[in-house]
């Protein structure tokens, strides 16, 4: 059943490929050739009936029908008795058919097989469905590469329900993704602008670059700056002499994995249960807590302009706040109750899954 609905698909995108955006031209490519291969069977095979049809009803006089009902037995290779009596040009024209019709018909039959064979269709399908998708997305995540630290980063952004698009080169990596994971991923080279832009890289909100070698690491900080002015960029570097420059190029934020994990086995020595809650409040364990930094001005006019106390916001929505960031960048942590909640101010909650959906529910606007 299965293998006539993907009969009936493929007939729908040979002959009505759809248009797409910029954006998915890597797997609309791989789509077409393959849809070139098909048009390419089935025009010979069509190709054969009209000329046998014609030729016959040219040279023997046939009638129209009797000379496409003796193109179809002699393309198909039945072997029933000649509708049509031939005379010696008609037998040559016959026997060059039959050549020709062996030729299409074997080419038609493995085009058609090694599309189909292996699941390829299948898989050049759901990719292009795939790049679709990705052409649609708006401030999400684009990671680049997949080794260590970025397969970290893709379960956490899964796990936190964060829409991402994965860059990878590596064909065995790609293998891999295609296989256990449901990521939205781009084969290419992500220093390429090209794929930069096939992974949305004007509509997206961040970007992690975590490719072992920093001057790659450079090199694409500086191409998505100047693709997308406002997009915040977190990305690896593997030297302090290296985080100036790419800072200086345009990331946000500069990871140092190396320096992080000392740190945090250091920090386990004589703190390990101050550890153990960090790991929780960061979602890095085993527990759900979601950290949200939400502008006052995103917030029900009833919580605006007010202080804290005067709000009951913490009350209302049963979510602390524990911290609010003022117009000036600065922050301040644990706020009294008699702080203002003006329009210029964000303010940093956090609380489980469940408490979280609650505090959107009573205090966005």
């Amino acid at each position: 059943m299965q293998y006539i609905f993907n009969i009936l698909r493929l007939f729908v995108w040979v002959f009505r490929l759809p248009k797409v955006k910029s954006g998915t031209q890597s797997h609309y490519r791989q789509l077409v050739s393959i849809v070139q291969r098909i048009r390419m069977a089935f025009g010979l095979i069509i190709f054969s009936i009209a000329v046998g049809t014609v030729g016959y009803h040219l040279i023997e006089g046939a009638a129209w029908f009797d000379a496409y009902y003796m193109s179809i037995i002699t393309l198909s290779t039945i072997g029933y008795s000649e509708v049509v009596p031939l005379g010696t040009v008609g037998r040559i024209f016959n026997s060059l058919l039959i050549v020709f019709n062996l030729g299409a018909f074997a080419y038609a039959i493995s085009s058609i097989t090694s599309i189909f064979a292996d699941g390829g269709f299948r898989i050049h399908f759901m990719e292009y469905n795939m790049s679709v998708k990705i052409s649609q997305l708006r401030d999400h995540t684009i990671v680049c590469g997949f080794g260590r630290h970025a397969t970290l980063t893709c379960e956490e952004l899964a796990k936190q329900h964060i829409e991402f698009v994965l860059i990878e080169i590596d064909p065995e990596k790609i293998e891999y993704i295609r296989r256990f994971t449901h990521y939205n991923f781009i084969e290419g080279d992500a220093t390429h602008d090209d794929i930069l832009k096939e992974a949305g890289i004007e509509y997206a909100g961040a970007l992690v670059v975590t490719l072992p070698a920093d001057a790659n690491n450079l090199f694409i900080v500086m191409s998505a700056r100047q693709l997308n002015p406002g997009l915040r960029i977190i990305s690896r570097a593997n030297s302090t002499e290296d985080e100036v420059k790419i800072k200086r190029a345009g990331a946000n934020h500069v990871v140092f994995p190396e320096r992080i994990g000392g740190f945090y086995m250091a920090t386990l020595v004589n703190k390990p249960d101050l550890v153990e809650f960090f790991t929780l409040i960061s979602n890095m364990g085993p527990g759900q807590i979601v950290f949200e930094e939400v502008p006052v001005s995103h917030l029900k006019k009833q919580f605006q302009n007010k202080t804290i106390g005067e709000s009951r916001l913490d009350i209302e929505c049963r979510v602390p706040i524990i911290a609010v960031r003022h117009e000036n960048g600065r922050y301040q942590l644990n706020p009294p109750p008699e702080t203002t909640l003006n329009l210029y101010m964000d303010i940093v909650v956090f609380g489980d899954p469940d408490q979280m959906r609650r505090f959107k529910e009573v205090a966005i606007a």
